[in-house]
């Protein structure tokens, strides 16, 4: 089964506080913040995004997160290996492992989700094996309003995931003008079966900044991302709740 989150090794920010991250999941809304990765980590980072992308590991996907219909979404992604991965049953290969700037950053992730409790007694979150690199082309390339977990019946789930943590890694002065596009705009309070935002009483957007980091409740935050006009490159991990991963399956 996967790794339970116990590693308190890794350095979080100062400004990194695990009872505002609690309160802002109870409330269904984001935890935003902005300084989680220096310009050298960002910078670093984006250097191994862009060797991969050139490398042509940066793919299409269908979404396989929500209720009903799959969302439309135009970026592109690499699901990498974040620890040692077994041989496959079918012979075929894993996921390419994760590069050392990158990796460094997901490993602050995971000590981030290590350094909260889970609210309303829900259990304790689990490492994920891999993490998820994307970029959204300069084209207007978006993502629409969705959940990464939806609900499909009493108590079952399309997915394991629960928490969401993810880090931008665009360098210095991209999307610092409004025109740049690619917010991460959450719908707050939107209801359960809303997939439109029709229903959410505020919206909430995401410049996506080198070095800032979100933090959300993978079940109720409906979010989307708004056509970026800039390349947007983000490192993404989703943490399944012990209670309900066995065992834990790739993102899809």
């Amino acid at each position: 089964s996967p790794p339970r989150l116990a590693d308190a090794s890794v350095a979080l920010p100062a400004s990194f506080d695990a009872a505002a991250v609690v309160a802002a999941l109870e409330r269904g809304e984001p935890w935003v913040c902005t300084d989680f990765a220096s310009a050298s980590e960002v910078s670093a980072a984006h250097v191994e995004m862009e060797a991969l992308d050139s490398a042509a590991a940066l793919r299409s996907t269908a979404a396989g997160t929500t209720a009903g219909s799959a969302k439309a979404r135009s970026d592109r992604v690499a699901f990498v290996q974040l620890r040692e991965e077994p041989p496959t049953m079918d012979g075929g290969s894993p996921s390419p492992r994760c590069p050392p700037a990158c990796l460094t950053l997901y490993r602050r992730l995971e000590a981030a989700a290590a350094a909260i409790a889970w609210p309303r007694g829900g259990g304790q979150l689990l490492c994920p094996r891999v993490g998820m690199a994307s970029v959204y082309d300069s084209s207007g390339a978006r993502y629409e309003a969705h959940r990464d977990n939806d609900q499909v019946g009493e108590g079952r789930w399309i997915n394991y995931r629960a928490l969401t943590a993810l880090v931008y890694v665009n360098l210095p002065g991209e999307f610092d003008r409004q025109e740049d596009g690619g917010q991460l705009r959450c719908h707050i309070g939107a209801e359960a079966t809303d997939q439109s935002g029709a229903t959410a009483k505020r919206t909430l957007d995401v410049p996506p900044r080198g070095g800032t980091a979100v933090l959300f409740d993978a079940r109720r935050v409906l979010h989307e991302v708004l056509p970026s006009h800039a390349r947007r490159f983000a490192l993404t991990l989703w943490f399944p709740l012990a209670a309900a991963a066995a065992p834990l399956l790739s993102p899809a």
